[in-house]
Parts: C-alpha cells; structure tokens; sequence
C-alpha cells in the first residue's frame, strides 16, 4: 500500500515539476520567487525524505493518520498560510528534533535537510504573509493531542506521513502561483 502511494505521489510530483517548469512566471517579487522555487525544495525535501522513508514507514504500526484530509481542506481554505506556519511549527519544534536518537542517527544529516528547508520555508512565509492574504489562524491543537496520544509510535506517524504534507504544501503552493 505505501509503495503504491508513494509511486502515485511521485510521478504526480514529476508531472507537476515538468508542468511548472513548462511555463515559468516573470516574478516581480521574492514572495512569488518564494512560490514559483518551492519545485527545487520540494525536490530536496523529497530526496532527503526517500533516505529515510523506509526506516520510518516500517516502524509506524498504527492505523489512524496524524495529517488527515482535514489538514489538505485547512491547507486549502483561506487560512491556509496559518495551517502551513502551524504544521511547519510542530515539526520544527515536536517532531524532527526527537527524530535523531542513537538508533536513527545515521540519518541526521536528511533529517537536518528537512528541517533546514522547513526552517527556511517557515521564514520566507513569514515574510510573505500580505501575498497569502493570510485570514484567521488555523489550530494544530487536534494534531498535536494525536501525537502525544499516540506516545513513542507518534514520531513514526509523524515521519511516515512527511510525503503527505510535501503533498499538502506543494498543492497549497501551486495553488498560489500567478496565472498566466
């Protein structure tokens, strides 16, 4: 099942990345350079992501999702910028530094280039708030109960689904790009 979502997500993102490169967009500003580059991050992050998929995805038993379809309907609504800085938020400061223990640390070093991306992500949104039309803020409290709910396995949930929030952020991120 998770080979089969992750070939689908994969060549969904290749077409998406061929499509944008197809018709690039003259940006007059960073926060459309902002938009128009996240392919390229979406790209690392991915790549930094597929060091450690397996690792994760193994070790996450539980059947209930932490990054539901309820986030991707938050990512989309007009809020959408608070949900991003939130999710950005508890993987930054919850997820990914308990990610590296002894046993994980061979992959600290994709581990550090996600949370690098998520850090500069998280920056430039900030920046570019007005350009979001940023509206009132989106809770991550729910998700946050869920995770420490599900106690140690939550980090295995939250690490196995990173491809789904790539998926959520790039379709929030296109959705922003100007028209032609």
């Amino acid at each position: 099942m998770h080979f089969f979502r992750f070939l689908l997500c994969s060549l969904l993102t290749m077409l998406l990345a061929e499509y944008s490169q197809c018709i690039a967009i003259p940006c007059k500003d960073n926060c459309c350079s902002f938009v128009e580059g996240f392919p390229l991050r979406l790209k690392n992050l991915r790549s930094s992501y597929d060091e450690i998929r397996d690792y994760y995805e193994t070790n996450d038993e539980l059947e209930v999702a932490l990054i539901n379809k309820t986030v991707l309907e938050n990512f989309k609504s007009p809020y959408g910028c608070h949900v991003f800085d939130e999710v950005l938020h508890f993987y930054l400061g919850t997820v990914l530094p308990t990610a590296v223990t002894e046993e994980t640390k061979r992959f600290q070093t994709s581990i550090d280039n996600i949370g690098n991306i998520f850090q500069a992500l998280k920056k430039d949104m900030i920046k570019c708030r007005r350009y979001f039309k940023c509206q009132k803020p989106f809770e991550i409290a729910s998700i946050k109960k869920s995770y420490n709910d599900m106690k140690e396995k939550g980090l295995y949930k939250a690490m196995g689904e990173l491809d789904l929030l790539f998926n959520y952020i790039e379709e929030y991120l296109a959705s922003k790009r100007q028209k032609q």
